[in-house]
């Protein structure tokens, strides 16, 4: 090979696979790690506490390993997806598609820039005339309540006053009109009191109003900045295929009429494996991606556990980058016309089926089947039919549809005000401590990692699910989940995540590891009929 840095990064296993090399790479988004990729994770996880000095167990990292095709054999790259205690650049593994930490890039000095517009907002926010000014505003209005409270009450005083001086004998024209003049010049003294203070309140608000102005001008300055800088960078982000065609993350995503790509896109470890391998001709053959340490704050990673590439960040760039390579297909497509679509209930308003796995409730932007295109392609002839709830589209089980507005809206109106009973079954990929219990993790979206769902206690939406056990076996716990709200991912979460039940439901692609489905089934559902007004049990087997 004669290429001693290149040379560097290809590792070979001290103990290979006797497997046999897969015939096509695997489908990034749904996959089970090969023997071979497996293998290469296990012995990169061996050398990690030897290779950083950063502290895995306060902050955890995603690591990749990509097998590849040589001239001298096959071998493995390793990758790491961002950077590690500021660097992006880690002796044997793949450097970064572009270098953000170089001092001397565009990306540094621009982020300096913001840095010194962040610092301008800060002295003025933080600064001494700002919060001064506001002091003095807030002492300015407890002042003039004060002055006009007592103001208001001598006035009040004064007038019981000189109604009594009126009923006295010897009361005459003089005495009223000095007592009219009193009156006034005490309504003349609150006036101007008033008038001062308003004076004084206007000046303070022009000098805070100006200063707010400029903290607004610098925000949009900076936000702006921001803008122009990531665009930037990710027009720099040059990637090549093993097409050998070449292009940008910036164009990647807009050629997908996509808005400004999410922050971070281009850094994850399979785009810079495949990115890396493509450069020097290497052939991809497996991969696999695993998390390393702590979970952040509010996700569900878990140590060593091994996790498919994400959408919102690299669907669009590992779209282009494996053209040139045979992909196995989406097991999702494999699936999804192989299971009917059964009838629960029906009458004149309402529609239930069993829907199944890997069918969408609703169409979507992916072109993948859903029960309401079915559905309308069994009943063409209702003019209405609209789904009054949605399933995950790998969850299975009991949904209802509506034939007209007016019960659409009436049975939603049940499920959000919590009057809708649910009952999903799960099987849980391990074993509970408890065999009851109610869970309360409030979750928002993952914005930097759509459609993943997370724990959020300062913006995310309060999130109940009791849930019992079942029964369990050597190594799965089946369980009843009841939820009384219905927060996207929500059993899911509440499943995985480290401060619910820490136990991924088997099959959980997005949450633990992914298999033949999503072991989660609504299997029961009670509501009130909105026009026959009788209870309404619906059933669903459970197939797992």
């Amino acid at each position: 090979m004669n290429n001693p840095a290149l040379e560097s990064l290809l590792h070979a296993w001290t103990h290979p696979p006797t497997d046999p090399l897969p015939q096509r790479f695997n489908f990034p988004h749904q996959y089970q790690p090969n023997a071979w990729a497996k293998a290469a994770a296990h012995e990169l996880q061996e050398t990690l506490h030897q290779r950083f000095k950063h502290d895995f167990d306060n902050t955890g990292k995603m690591f990749g390993v990509l097998v590849v095709e040589t001239p001298v054999g096959v071998k493995y790259l390793a990758g790491f997806s961002g950077k590690i205690d500021e660097t992006a650049v880690k002796p044997g593994f793949v450097p970064p598609i572009f270098d953000t930490t170089n001092p001397k890039s565009f990306y540094r000095r621009g982020e300096r820039g913001l840095e010194e517009l962040t610092e301008q907002i800060r002295e003025i926010s933080e600064g001494s005339k700002l919060p001064a000014l506001v002091r003095q505003k807030n002492q300015l209005e407890i002042a003039w309540q004060e002055q006009r409270t007592a103001l208001q009450a001598g006035i009040s005083e004064n007038k019981l006053r000189r109604a009594e001086q009126r009923l006295a004998s010897g009361f005459n024209e003089a005495a009223e009109e000095r007592l009219n003049n009193e009156s006034k010049r005490e309504q003349l003294a609150l006036k101007q009191a008033k008038k001062k203070y308003q004076l004084e309140l206007a000046e303070l608000d022009t000098q805070l109003n100006a200063l707010e102005q400029a903290i607004q001008d610098l925000k949009s300055q900076r936000q702006q900045a921001s803008v122009n800088l990531q665009r930037k960078l990710f027009q720099a982000y040059e990637i090549v295929n093993f097409n050998g065609t070449t292009s940008t993350v910036w164009y990647i995503f807009k050629a997908i009429n996509a808005e400004l790509p999410p922050s971070g896109t281009g850094e994850c470890a399979l785009p810079k494996l495949l990115h890396f391998a493509a450069q020097h001709g290497l052939k991809p053959i497996c991969f696999a991606e695993f998390w390393w340490g702590a979970s952040p704050l509010g996700e569900v990673r878990k140590h060593r556990g091994f996790y498919p590439a994400c959408r919102a960040k690299c669907e669009p760039l590992l779209a282009f980058q494996l053209q040139g390579i045979a992909v196995e297909p989406n097991p999702i497509h494999e699936l999804v016309q192989q299971t009917p679509l059964d009838i629960l209930f029906e009458d004149d308003w309402l529609l239930a089926v069993n829907k199944p796995p890997h069918v969408l409730s609703v169409p979507g932007r992916t072109g993948f089947d859903s029960v309401e295109d079915r559905l309308k392609g069994m009943y063409p002839m209702l003019p209405f039919l609209k789904a009054i709830h949605r399933l995950d589209m790998g969850t299975s089980g009991v949904m209802l549809l509506a034939k007209d507005a007016a019960t659409h809206a009436a049975v939603q109106k049940q499920f959000a005000s919590n009057k809708v009973q649910k009952c999903y079954e799960a099987l849980l990929a391990g074993k509970l401590e408890q065999s009851e219990g109610v869970i309360t993790l409030p979750l928002r979206l993952n914005l930097e990692h759509r459609p993943h769902q997370m724990v959020c206690y300062d913006h995310g939406k309060k999130a109940l699910t009791r849930y019992k056990v079942l029964g369990e076996d050597l190594h799965t716990t089946r369980v009843e989940f009841y939820p009384k709200t219905g927060r996207t991912h929500q059993l899911r979460v509440h499943a995985a995540h480290q401060h619910g039940l820490n136990t991924p439901i088997v099959g959980d692609e997005l949450y633990g590891t992914s298999g033949e489905r999503l072991c989660l089934h609504a299997r029961e559902l009670r509501f009130q009929h909105p026009n026959t007004m009788q209870e309404i049990h619906l059933q669903a087997e459970v197939p797992f």
